[in-house]
Parts: C-alpha cells; structure tokens; sequence
C-alpha cells in the first residue's frame, strides 16, 4: 500500500511538473504573438516611414518618385504607400508576381515572415495607368494594426474623420475621396458573389453599372460624384459577420484642381443596402431588391453620374 502511496505522489508531481511546463511555454507564445511580434512588426513599418517622410537620400530612380525611391531600392515589389489621416494606416504597398498572389499575405515589405503581413496590391492587376480599378487587400488585424480600421468606416463619425485617402504610387502622388463602404460575401453558400476586383471595363456602361453596384451595396450614402474617366481604389480586408466575408472600402481619386472637401452634412447612414444573402437569413431580414442600372438611370434614381 505504501509502495502504491509513493507511486501515486510522484506520479502526481510529474502531472503537475507537466502542466506547469505546459503553462509557462504557452505563456511564453501568448507573450511572443500578443506582444513582441507585434511590436516588432510594427518596429520594422516605422522604420520605413522614417525613410519615406526623410526626402534627404542619395538614391533617386526616374521611374519612381523621389520619397519611394529608397524603399523601392530594397524591394522592388514596392509600389506605394497608402495613408489614412486619424487610423493607423501608414503602409508601404506592395505588389506580388501573379505566380505567387499571395506571397505578402504573411509578409512583410521587407519580405520577412510576418503574420500582420502587408498592404499589397491585387497580384493580377498590371499595375500602370490604363488600371482603372486598382484593388488592395490587407489583414484586419485583432490588434487594430493594417486594414483592422475599415471595419468602422461604416460609422458616419468615423468616415467624416478620414474620408480622403492618400496613395502615392511610382506613378505620382494622390488623394482619394472615399465614396462606399460595403460588405460582401466570397463563398458561393452566402449568396451571389459580387466581383468588386475587375481591374478594368469594357465600356462607359460598364464602368457605371460597377459603381451602381457598389453604390447599392454601400452603408453610407455618400454624395461624391463619378465621370467615366475616373479611377477608383479599392480597398479590402477581411470582415468576421461570416467565414469569408469581406469589408470594402471604395474611392475615387481627385481630378486635377478638385477640392478635398465633400459636404459631409449630406452624408447619410443607409438604412437597408443590398447586404449578401447569408447576413441577411442570419437576422431574419429579406434581401432587398433593387431596379437593374438601366432601369434606376430611366428612372432618374442615379444622381451621382457627371
């Protein structure tokens, strides 16, 4: 019985020693993802835009603009930096081969490992100046880090704190007034898929019907106009109503001379956007219908068109 007794007491001080050891180096991995990879990341940004906002350096290319060119010479996969004035958005923006999209989905600019990853443009976008549609993705981190802060743009008083976009590019600088923000589905189960990623379109019409479909999406209504030769920027990030959904955010640039300002009195909070079928069988709503592009233009219910 004694022998037992003492078997029973080590066996129990090898369980503890045990949990103990599995306690402390998950403490260790809790500390080092919540923590210090986070700080390191963000470590590493900060030191980009250190180099980007210092216009004092020796490299220059004459294909890229003057602030980039430093940045573009340690990666060549660089092709912006995008900013939004009151969120932490601040980022190099880059730009994968198509045979690996996804490459700084988990990467830095810098190419490291990283698992905020980075800013990246659509990998099957030639980026250049016929783009009239240029797509960004980017991780909505947990810790408010990358594109976490579009998923509050559909807050009135968050948009009119940062409505403009800046997203200077190896093409020149510009600004962007943001003019939707959506949510949308990319699995097949939750409903029809709305492609908001077409680079391009094959007509003025085809232009239009993609902004109506965005507008008819949008949580704001935001009164910004559009002409066919605008160019829009698209932001994307992962939204959590749903496995896979999407949060969008969509702008359109600046024309030559245009003022920044957009009568932010006007704006107004959608009371029922076209949301995807799944959010909305989850709260007992009916999807709500809308008039084809064709049928709302007859029928004068687009306004924004110039």
């Amino acid at each position: 019985m004694i022998i037992f007794n003492n078997i029973n007491k080590k066996l129990k001080k090898i369980i503890i020693i045990i949990c103990l050891s599995i306690i402390f180096v998950s403490s260790i991995v809790l500390v080092k993802i919540l923590l210090i990879d986070p700080k390191t990341s963000e470590n590493k940004i900060q030191k980009a835009r250190d180099v980007y906002e210092n216009e004092e350096h020796d490299v220059y290319d004459k294909n890229v603009s003057e602030k980039l060119a430093p940045l573009a010479e340690a990666n060549s996969d660089i092709k912006g930096w995008l900013k939004i004035e009151n969120t932490p958005i601040d980022y190099p923006v880059v730009q994968s081969s198509s045979e690996n999209p996804l490459f700084y989905l988990n990467r830095n600019y810098l190419k490291q490992k990283d698992v905020n990853g980075s800013i990246f443009i659509n990998a099957f976008m030639p980026f250049g100046k016929n783009i009239q549609n240029v797509v960004l993705h980017g991780h909505s981190m947990r810790n408010g880090t990358m594109f976490a802060a579009l998923l509050k743009f559909h807050d009135i008083n968050v948009y009119k704190k940062s409505h403009i976009i800046n997203f200077d590019t190896i093409l020149g600088t510009g600004k962007w007034k943001i003019f939707a923000v959506f949510k949308t589905n990319t699995l097949e189960k939750h409903g029809k898929i709305f492609n908001y990623l077409l680079p391009t379109f094959n007509s003025e019409k085809d232009f239009f019907e993609f902004i109506y479909k965005i507008r008819i999406r949008s949580m704001l209504d935001i009164p910004v106009d559009i002409t066919k030769n605008d160019k829009i920027l698209t932001l994307s990030t992962c939204s959590y109503e749903m496995p896979e959904f999407r949060t969008v955010v969509a702008a359109r640039k600046l024309r030559r001379a245009e003022s920044e300002k957009i009568n932010l009195d006007a704006v107004k909070t959608v009371q029922n956007p076209l949301m995807p079928e799944a959010w909305c069988k989850t709260r007992g709503r009916k999807v709500p219908e809308f008039p084809s592009f064709e049928d709302a233009l007859k029928n004068g219910d687009i306004n924004w068109i110039k």
